[in-house]
């Protein structure tokens, strides 16, 4: 009766241990109900197309504070906050982090730019540019992907940020990924979404990478989901790599550090027009490659995989 006593907590234990994540868990866990509501949120009349200059950044900034806040993402910087100054106009990246941080452990960034583009008054029919993929879809992404992980612990350093002044030659980026260098946070590797509101032409359920060949990063990614990392030509054609956020973290970081999006020139008319609507997009695909995106990051986590540089730009 003795052993049976001292075994049974042994066995509990060890059941817990190799419990794995299941896709399963993340689709019941990320509802398509809460993709919209985030979406629609970041990108309504009232956000005034997240430009710092006229208030409209800062609204949506204190809905993803209160979307940390209440979500269990702890403050990477005081108030989440990493200050910047872009033509004398403040703006600030919004850094959480999941879990507590120790620098002897691997760290990886995940990250979307919030800001837009703003309102043109002289569009007297539409003049908020809401900037609904591009890219409140990517910044629902990482607030659904960041509420999931905080559900669990790992291994590594878990950093999420929302970048500001994107649309003002990758600012906000390049700000964070310099401090982080001066304050010798270590990054393995960044993952970046961008424009995630249209059905990739390739299939459902389908993203594509930039960078592709710079890193084995789709590999690992294609090994927990098969095909969802597919490879876009005109990725390559229009040098996508250098042209959002991730770029500023492969420079200076020296690490893989790639977008996923599913904008692929021919799905989409309304990049950086009055009509980026929330209303044009497929939320449903959307929150399908939100779920897809969230498992394989996690189960990328869970088995402690690494993700190696192959080639230089």
């Amino acid at each position: 009766m003795k052993l049976v006593r001292l075994l049974l907590p042994i066995i509990i234990l060890s059941s817990c241990s190799t419990k794995t994540i299941t896709l399963k868990e993340v689709q019941e866990f990320i509802k398509v109900e809460e993709t919209r509501d985030i979406l629609f949120t970041i990108a309504s009349d009232e956000m005034k197309g997240r430009e710092s200059s006229n208030g409209g950044y800062q609204m949506a900034a204190d809905f993803v504070t209160n979307f940390f806040e209440e979500n269990g993402i702890e403050p990477f910087y005081p108030a989440y906050k990493d200050s910047l100054q872009t033509k004398e106009v403040w703006s600030y990246n919004l850094v959480g982090r999941v879990g507590s941080f120790d620098n002897e452990k691997p760290t990886i960034l995940i990250g979307a730019h919030l800001d837009h583009i703003g309102v043109n008054e002289e569009n007297h029919e539409d003049p908020i540019f809401n900037g609904a993929n591009d890219n409140a879809s990517g910044s629902t992404a990482v607030l659904q992907i960041a509420e999931f992980l905080a559900t669990k612990e790992w291994n590594q350093n878990i950093i999420v940020a929302l970048f500001a002044d994107e649309e003002k030659g990758l600012r906000g980026a390049a700000h964070l990924a310099e401090r982080l260098k001066q304050e010798g946070v270590s990054l393995a590797y960044m993952v970046n979404f961008e424009m995630l509101g249209a059905t990739l032409t390739t299939g459902e359920n389908q993203v594509y990478m930039t960078g592709y060949n710079l890193s084995d990063m789709p590999e690992k990614m294609n090994t927990y989901a098969p095909e969802f990392v597919q490879f876009l030509p005109e990725a390559k054609q229009y040098n996508l790599f250098r042209r959002s956020d991730n770029y500023s973290f492969y420079k200076i970081h020296n690490i893989p550090a790639q977008t996923l999006s599913t904008f692929d020139f021919k799905n989409y008319d309304y990049y950086h027009m009055a009509g980026d609507e929330s209303e044009r997009l497929d939320v449903t695909n959307m929150n399908q490659v939100i779920r897809t995106s969230t498992y394989v990051l996690a189960k990328m986590l869970e088995d402690e995989v690494s993700i190696n540089l192959i080639s230089e730009e």
